[in-house]
């Protein structure tokens, strides 16, 4: 045994030598621990200070003092103030995603529901997709691809989860964000709305959450919010003044002239014409023949656009701005799915 293997090891013992400090890169096991709490203070200290101010509004020299480090460390991790944002924001994603696990619910209203409470107590995120909505319009920034592949895997879930094709997917989840957040997003607007019922966020949500349920089975919500039957026929109509009761409904008496016959009280009427039943089975037939060459042509259409997205973006044009020039036609996630193909 060397003389310097004698000084790392115990006699009698043949325990492996404990990595020294230059062996770990020149940092310790506590100053390794320091690092990974000042970045956990940073990272805190600069959702806090995004979520409140915006991208434009955030200070740097504000994130360094509340998290105890200086602006130069920060540049020197992120590069800069819009690349911090982006760490934040996806960061504060993950952790929704950790929390809510929302591709797992497959009832609307629960769907619904689990994203009013969690925006409704962790306002952070909202904000700071409103925030970046407010400076960057429908550029959705994105760190090694984590944000567009979320969303891809969002819009194919979203078809198993709630029986839904495609061409709908993505509309849906609008409408289901919409309820979720849209109360939260703009407290004023509520207030206006509600009054005082607006501090009653729990009858908010199970509003949301109900109508949500009835949407999705077409159903009515009753006069207490409650899903009710599929409504079948218009709801009555008042009496008129002084009337006990509905005036029965003359089957013989003309709706308007066009339904008119002939009569000398009527001299406006047209005389009775032959009615020919038309061939119901002949025009079913010819209806669904032209919707499946449409289909077809539709299908024909998809795959030429698809791949001439797939040549502009081998070319070096971004998945981004290909979403921008096809906006209402394809869904930024079907553009994604398309370049991927």
């Amino acid at each position: 045994m060397t003389a310097s293997t004698d000084a790392r090891t115990p006699a009698g013992r043949g325990d492996t030598p404990r990595p020294s400090p230059e062996d770990r890169g020149g940092e310790t096991p506590k100053q390794t621990q320091r690092s990974d709490a000042t970045k956990r203070a940073l990272l805190r200290a600069a959702r806090d200070e995004f979520a409140r101010y915006g991208l434009a509004g955030a200070r740097v020299d504000r994130i360094a003092d509340t998290a105890g480090v200086n602006k130069e460390r920060i540049y020197g991790l992120f590069g800069s103030k819009d690349k911090l944002f982006d760490v934040i924001l996806i960061d504060t994603m993950r952790e929704f995603l950790d929390v809510v696990q929302p591709l797992a619910d497959t009832e609307p209203g629960d769907y619904v529901a689990k994203l009013f409470d969690y925006h409704r107590d962790n306002p952070q995120l909202l904000r700071l997709l409103l925030w970046e909505g407010l400076h960057r319009g429908a550029d959705a920034h994105d760190i090694d691809g984590w944000r567009a592949d979320h969303y891809v895997r969002k819009f194919d879930r979203a078809q198993e989860q709630f029986g839904v094709d495609e061409q709908y997917a993505g509309r849906l989840l609008l409408a289901f964000c919409g309820l979720a957040n849209w109360s939260l997003a703009v407290p004023q607007t509520t207030r206006l709305l509600l009054g005082a019922a607006a501090d009653d966020t729990d009858a908010t949500r199970d509003f949301m959450r109900r109508f949500a349920t009835a949407a999705m089975r077409n159903e009515s919500l009753g006069p207490l919010g409650e899903p009710g039957e599929t409504p079948t026929s218009a709801p009555d109509r008042p009496l008129p003044p002084g009337a006990d009761t509905a005036p029965e409904f003359d089957s013989t008496r003309p709706v308007n002239t066009l339904t008119a016959t002939s009569s000398p009280g009527n001299p406006t009427a047209q005389p009775d014409q032959p009615r020919t039943q038309p061939d119901l089975t002949t025009s079913v037939d010819n209806a669904a023949q032209r919707l499946r060459d449409a289909q077809a042509a539709a299908d024909l259409a998809r795959a030429e656009l698809g791949a001439a997205l797939r040549s502009a973006h081998a070319e070096g044009t971004s998945a981004n701005q290909l979403a921008r020039q096809v906006n209402g036609t394809l869904s930024r996630p079907v553009v994604l799915k398309l370049l991927a193909e």
